[in-house]
This record gives C-alpha cells, structure tokens and sequence, in this order.
C-alpha cells in the first residue's frame, strides 16, 4: 500500500502555491512537513486528501489513481485539515456516530477512540468547545475507519501537553500496524521526534 505522488503543482489565480512537488510513502512510515505559513503544506495535504485537484501531475494510494478513482481513495484515507468537519450542534459523541454509520463501523469504535484520547467533554456541543478540544474529536473522526493513509494538517493547534503527547502516540500506534501518516507542523522538534522522515516546502516546492 505505497503512495507515490509525481509533480503535482497547484496555482490559485497567479499564485502558484505548489511546485512540482514529488514524495513517497511506505506503510508502517510516519513523514512530516514542514515550512513556512504559505511554503504550500496545506495545498499538498489537501491535495492527497483528495480535496484538490493537481493543476499538474498525479498521485496513487494502494495502485488506485487520486485523481481518476477520487472516490475510492478517499474511502482509504483520514483527514484532519484546519476545519474539524464536525457539526456544531452535535456533541462530539453524536458526530462520531454519525460518521460511523457513514463509514459502516461499528459504532463501539467511538467509545473505543473517547477513551483512548481520555475525551471527558464528549457529550457536550461542539460549539461549545474550545479548539482543542473541538481538534480532539475531530483527531477521532479522522482515525475512525482506520484508516490505510492518515493525513493530519497541524494536528497539534490548540492542544495542551499532554493531549499532544495523545496524538503523537496515536500516530505512531497507526504507523505502527501498517499505515501510512503524513502530518504538517511548524514545529521542529516534534517532526523530529515523531516522524521517521521530514520533507521541508519552500515556497511551494521541497527544499
């Protein structure tokens, strides 16, 4: 289950926020991106999430094209962007099972995650919750199908310590049984810490 990405670029009117950009990933490998606000990490992420269209070039997940067989990718892939993609008026609870009816898991999988994550707000709005808490349940959403690709854009904002130590666990956990998780951070430390290899966007391209 290889992902093997190939040129992709992407412009947004005259900006060209992607600039033939190629990466690979292996099961059981944990890859983190960094730059700076604007180097293009979000539009890469993106773009493997199946979100964006490459103006130029191509990517595959398990020998299925991203572009072409959009669908059926995206089927294999977890995504936490900037957005949680969680309903406010929901508690986190009743947006966790929601999502499990739509990715047909059984719905004792969103027990299984709030424990895990040690989520005490779980049956509170999300709109009531603070963005820590709000990226937690989403960090649950993301991981609920488990699945083959786990793509995380600054998974840590928002949270304290010790829930930052929860998610770096729980990405080395995915990797560990044989997944893929590719996560975009500012922080270097941590991409040194957790991800067996760092990739740097300059301006749009791998520096």
């Amino acid at each position: 289950m290889q992902l093997e990405a190939k040129s992709l670029s992407r412009s947004f009117g005259a900006t060209r926020a992607l600039r033939d950009v190629s990466l690979s990933a292996s099961p059981g490998e944990i890859v983190a991106i960094t730059g700076a606000n604007g180097a293009g990490k979000s539009t890469l992420v993106r773009i493997l999430a199946t979100l964006l269209r490459p103006d130029t070039g191509s990517f595959t997940l398990a020998e299925l094209d991203g572009v072409a067989e959009a669908t059926r990718v995206r089927a294999l892939i977890g995504y936490l962007g900037h957005e949680s993609m969680l309903d406010g008026a929901l508690t986190g609870r009743e947006n966790l099972r929601l999502f499990a009816r739509l990715y047909g898991v059984n719905p004792s999988r969103t027990d299984e995650l709030l424990a895990r994550f040690e989520v005490a707000f779980a049956d509170s709005a999300v709109s009531t919750m603070s963005r820590g808490q709000e990226q937690t349940i989403g960090l649950c959403r993301a991981l609920l199908h488990d699945p083959m690709l786990l793509l995380l854009d600054e998974p840590s904002t928002g949270l304290d310590a010790a829930a930052q130590q929860r998610l770096w666990q729980a990405a080395r956990e995915h990797a560990g049984k044989g997944r893929i998780v590719i996560f975009t951070t500012h922080d270097h430390a941590a991409a040194a810490e957790v991800a067996q290899r760092r990739l740097e966007l300059v301006g749009g391209a791998l520096g």
